[in-house]
């Protein structure tokens, strides 16, 4: 098959290494795979054996069998071009990631009532869109790559205390690190963060930090640390806690969507309320104090990574992208009601609740640079999305924001 996955760009993240996985193991398996993005192109040298073409989503080809969206941005870009079948894979509930009532959320939330095929990578993400959108999704579970996460020689020696690890994108506030950080107050642990988007802030104790890491790296972090501490609020598969466990280590996390994926409190992982900073602290001195629950929960979360194998997920997933191309539907383009959802989701994009020159300006700048792929014109909401994350926009899309 000639399959396209959809992304915004390949910088690091989760789900780009996700759609990675997908692609590369496909392309093993004889299928022609690619990766458009919709944002600035550029070689995901982070991802380890990354072997799928990488091309702008403008110079998407015509004769595709396939084409697979993987955010709500990409679920209307994909749309906009021709393939015998369109698929929406859909990693996490996107409309969590902003404010309720917003034109950012009001475009994810439309982008759910599309009439594609569903792909999810997670039973409650399966839950939620058939309880609130009457959507039938597919579901392909993540692994965690064995190849590339396993115990490995820590980057430093030991100082005699444990280490607790944060990961998390720091200036995504649904990621929980202020939290994290908060939690570990008073405690005498050595603290190593890891964040691809954002830095400690002044006052947080940070014994070791690093930014945007390449995967083959985080697996000496990982195996450098003893306990991971993730206290995430929006989630999808959770795959962090996946590897870290792979890598020998222990986790402790919040009841964020995705934990029960894999996750049993008190056997494999230590589990807290959402946003229980106090439960959090208490839940890492424990296992600081007490080396028998650590090595049973180090012991059974070896277990658990041991049974997440990419490979019966790609059968899966293969499988199931071999049953679509055998379907005789009409491509997703020429389906009316995507059409009058596209037209909705234009509209949103294309008014201002404010007028806002400032914004203007920004969205001008930004689609000179990138042609008519990113679709930014959503008002004064939007425009204060990109000033909250103007970091973001200005390594991306190398523009000043």
């Amino acid at each position: 098959m000639r399959i396209a996955y959809v992304l915004p760009d390949v910088a690091i993240s989760g789900g780009a290494a996700v759609v990675f996985q997908h692609a590369n193991r496909l392309r093993r398996r004889g299928h022609d795979v690619i990766v458009a993005c919709t944002g600035s192109v550029s070689k995901p040298d982070w991802f380890p054996g990354q072997s799928a073409p990488v091309i702008r989503a403008a110079d998407l080809p015509s004769d595709l069998d396939l084409l697979v969206a993987t955010s709500w941005p990409t679920a209307f870009e994909i749309l906009r071009h021709k393939a015998r079948r369109a698929c929406y894979f859909v990693q996490s509930d996107e409309t969590r990631f902003y404010d309720e009532g917003s034109d950012l959320c009001r475009a994810a939330r439309l982008s759910y009532e599309l009439d594609l095929h569903y792909l999810t990578e997670a039973r409650w993400i399966q839950r939620w869109l058939a309880e609130t959108f009457g959507k039938t999704a597919t579901v392909v579970r993540n692994g965690v790559d064995q190849a590339i996460f396993y115990p490995d020689a820590p980057l430093v020696p030991r100082t005699g205390k444990l280490r607790v690890l944060l990961e998390g994108a720091i200036a995504l506030p649904f990621k929980g690190m202020k939290e994290t950080f908060a939690a570990l107050q008073g405690l005498d642990v050595e603290t190593w963060c890891v964040s691809a988007y954002g830095k400690p802030k002044a006052g947080w104790r940070c014994d070791k930090f690093f930014e945007k890491v390449p995967m083959e790296k985080m697996r000496r972090i990982y195996s450098s640390c003893d306990i991971l501490l993730k206290l995430s609020r929006v989630e999808g598969f959770f795959g962090p806690p996946l590897e870290m466990m792979a890598c020998g280590g222990v986790c402790v996390v919040a009841k964020v969507s995705g934990y029960d994926e894999y996750i049993k409190d008190d056997e494999n992982a230590l589990v807290v309320e959402p946003g229980d900073v106090e439960g959090a602290r208490r839940a890492v001195q424990k296992i600081v104090t007490s080396t028998s629950l650590r090595e049973t929960l180090r012991r059974n979360g070896r277990k658990t990574a041991d049974a997440f194998g990419w490979e019966p997920s790609i059968d899966a997933l293969e499988a199931y992208f071999l049953k679509l191309g055998e379907d005789a539907e009409p491509g997703a383009a020429e389906n009316n009601s995507n059409e009058r959802l596209l037209l909705a989701y234009d509209k949103i994009l294309s008014g201002s609740s404010s007028g806002g020159k400032g914004f203007q300006t920004v969205a001008h700048r930004i689609r000179k640079r990138i042609g008519n792929q990113l679709l930014l014109k959503a008002g004064e909401k939007i425009y204060l999305h990109v000033l909250d994350h103007k970091e973001f926009y200005r390594k991306v899309f190398r523009i000043k924001v």
